[in-house]
């Protein structure tokens, strides 16, 4: 009896072999990405290149299993794993593009957004040229279009507003110096990198910080402006937290300014041990009322640490007055 040869289809190890290539490509630029080791056109640049293989390798698996499904003969095995591996190295390219488009927030969020803390300087788009490029045509998407029509509508304040109403300024019942103190403790806990600080000069003088915090999943940077200023309650927060790219993740900057009042609050409750007595909400505030400043009991009177000088005709004296805390 003649024997035909079996049908061997081509396009099953090349789905195998482009399959793999995508898994290994977008894997390695995660990794690379998380560590901070590509620039953001190279880690953009480098998951195009794995969807384009990603699809290939789906599109050549399809192919064979009709072929194999209709002809018979061998590789069904490589033409599914080749399927396979194509759409797990799809998922991160896709990830990344549609929380572009289907949820696109606010690059630029901040507690006082008619006047918001001053930032660094972001970024340049120099250096990030590709991303800005593809992130400007995704918007042109007509969802996003639609979005952006309805957002030109409304002020910056009334569209952060309608966003996310619970990002407001904070009030405590201590002062600036203390609260500084608590919210660069909350900080160094967070793990963030401080990159700049104003420190308080006296407890009641106005103070800054600036830090860089850093995503989990994929490295990318916000950067976090705090702003303490002197209030008739005590001290007033102000928080900012803008976007170095517009690559994003499923924690943008209002869940990065609500992580950071919460541990802000936790290190308050662990230093005072009373957090009612410190926050104050807006509702709470009367004009014309008298508010206290939370002060910690101490056992001794509080006196300037330094001696002050006085002017009398023979000249300063620097030793008029013995000042030391008076025993209670």
């Amino acid at each position: 009896m003649k024997q035909y040869p079996a049908h061997r289809s081509k396009a099953a190890p090349a789905s195998r072999t482009l399959g793999a290539l995508a898994f290994a490509l977008a894997l390695v630029t995660l990794v690379t990405q998380r560590f901070d080791l590509l620039t953001p056109d190279t880690f953009v640049l480098s998951l195009s290149v794995a969807a384009v293989l990603a699809a290939t390798a789906m599109l050549c698996g399809l192919i064979a299993f009709v072929r194999i499904w209709s002809r018979g003969g061998g590789g069904i095995g490589s033409s599914i794993l080749g399927v396979m591996l194509g759409a797990v190295a799809l998922c991160a390219p896709a990830a990344v593009l549609g929380l572009l488009i289907v949820d696109p927030e606010l690059t630029d969020v901040t507690t006082d957004p008619d006047e918001p803390p001053l930032l660094v300087e972001a970024l340049p788009h120099s250096d990030q040229a590709v991303l800005v490029w593809m992130a400007s045509h995704v918007r042109n998407t007509a969802w996003i279009q639609y979005q952006e029509a309805m957002r030109a509508e409304r002020s910056a304040a009334e569209l952060q507003l309608e966003l996310y109403p619970d990002i407001v300024p904070r009030r405590y019942r201590i002062t600036p110096g203390e609260l500084h103190a608590a919210a660069k403790k909350a900080v160094d806990e967070l793990n963030w990198r401080v990159v700049d600080e104003l420190p308080p000069d006296l407890l009641d003088a106005p103070t800054a910080l600036w830090a860089e915090e850093t995503t989990q999943l994929l490295g990318l940077k916000h950067d976090i402006a705090l702003r303490v200023r002197p209030d008739p309650v005590g001290a007033l927060l102000d928080v900012r937290s803008r976007s170095q790219s517009p690559l994003r993740e499923f924690s943008g900057n209002a869940n990065v300014i609500r992580g950071l009042m919460s541990e802000i609050d936790r290190v308050l409750l662990e230093t005072y041990g009373d957090l009612e007595r410190l926050a104050v909400e807006e509702s709470e505030l009367q004009e014309d009322a008298p508010l206290e400043v939370f002060e910690r009991d101490r056992e001794t009177i509080p006196l300037p640490s330094f001696k002050p000088y006085f002017e009398d005709d023979e000249g300063l004296s620097a030793d008029a007055f013995e000042l030391d805390d008076l025993e209670g």
